[in-house]
């Protein structure tokens, strides 16, 4: 039932426009990025989901990896392909996944198209933890800018009450909800290996998110023997952690699998004991999701919306961003002792079972649509 939007000509929507008149489902756009991360994640969870069938929900992608050009085209491409919609077959509602900086930038420029020319209900999602750092950078008049476009939004959804929070400390007046991510469960938690443990990032290998620390500490640390640190994903850092790899002469116990597709990360992630992510900023990682449906043992830090994933010393173990000691002391106990890890496994998974399975998310969303199009979707689940 999904495809993603393509200004391509008027034929193709005009169909679709038909088709939604005929069985009179309410139309939906999704406006988000193709680009590898956690957006992307989120929204190919949400579309195995009854939500994208009952609200006969369409994708418009209007950034991915590519070069400047490409990206520059490809907004102004969906940018065309919003306002079509909105004059041929008008949505029930727009729904756009935002992070901070360039992304709200292209998030706000499309809310305030629809929102403002078309009268379509918007809905802004704020997926970026460093949400209160952008506003912090922007001159004043940009933040003037920033306040008016999360007040024009019919709703603004955050992962975490944290970034709830700052949402409203940054402008009063707007409707803010928290909808936490989602994930599909295990059917039950992992049985973490007694020894030999494996150690998971998964992520973009970029400052924020600190891979070059986590490598460090692992240098440091205390392994077992044949313990080893698997990074999945790729990004600027590359070239800095092969050389630190070569340097601190860890090429025996470090892997580098670059980016992999869902299947090969979920294989990496049924294959690990502990998932470590010691960003700066986050919102929701959809990785720590992901390991807390397994049941493995986390390691991360206390930014963001993790401390609403992870409590510390119980579900896992959280340090200060950028405090070495702090993070080679954490994966030491965690690399040493298989009865902890074990146990942060298991009180991981049940709380990813009770909060953030992917069909209390989707549900969450539905109320939503259902309150601001003052609709019932066909099909929809109670």
């Amino acid at each position: 039932m999904t495809q993603d939007l393509w200004p391509k000509g008027a034929a193709p929507l005009a169909r679709q426009r038909r088709a939604g008149t005929r069985t009179g489902a309410p139309q939906t756009l999704w406006i988000a990025t193709a680009a590898r991360g956690g957006i992307h994640g989120y929204t190919q969870a949400l579309e195995a989901t009854s939500l994208f069938a009952d609200w006969h929900i369409r994708r418009l992608v209007t950034h991915d990896d590519g070069p400047a050009t490409r990206r520059l085209a490809l907004f102004a491409r969906g940018a065309g392909a919003l306002v079509w919609r909105c004059l041929t077959a008008r949505p029930a509602l727009i729904h756009l996944h935002s992070a901070a900086y360039g992304s709200f930038v292209r998030k706000a420029l499309l809310l305030w198209a629809a929102r403002g020319l078309f009268r379509v209900p918007a809905v802004l999602h704020l997926h970026a933890g460093e949400f209160e750092d952008f506003y912090s950078r922007c001159p004043p008049l940009a933040r003037a800018l920033v306040r008016a476009t999360l007040r024009r939004a019919d709703r603004v959804v955050t992962l975490s009450p944290a970034l709830a929070a700052a949402v409203t400390r940054v402008a009063p007046g707007a409707r803010v909800m928290v909808a936490a991510n989602g994930v599909a469960l295990a059917p039950q938690p992992r049985v973490l290996a007694q020894s030999a443990p494996q150690v998971l990032f998964v992520g973009v290998l970029i400052e924020r998110k600190d891979p070059v620390g986590l490598l460090r500490a692992w240098a440091r640390c205390q392994r077992p023997p044949g313990a080893r640190l698997t990074f999945v994903g790729d990004g600027p850092l590359r070239p800095e952690l092969d050389r630190l790899v070569a340097d601190l002469n860890l090429g025996g116990s470090v892997a580098f699998r670059g980016w992999l597709d869902p299947a090969g990360v979920a294989a990496e992630l049924n294959a690990a004991d502990i998932l470590a992510l010691p960003s700066h900023f986050e919102g929701q990682p959809l990785a720590l999701l992901e390991g807390m449906a397994r049941g493995l043992a986390l390691l991360s830090t206390r930014v963001g919306g993790i401390p609403d994933l992870i409590e510390d010393g119980v579900s896992g173990r959280l340090v200060p961003p950028g405090d070495p000691d702090a993070l080679c002391g954490a994966l030491n106990d965690l690399l040493n002792r298989p009865e902890v890890r074990q146990q942060y496994g298991a009180a991981a998974y049940a709380r990813a079972r009770q909060t953030f399975d992917i069909q209390r998310t989707w549900h969450s969303l539905d109320t939503l649509y259902r309150t601001l199009t003052r609709t019932a979707p066909r099909g929809a689940h109670d």
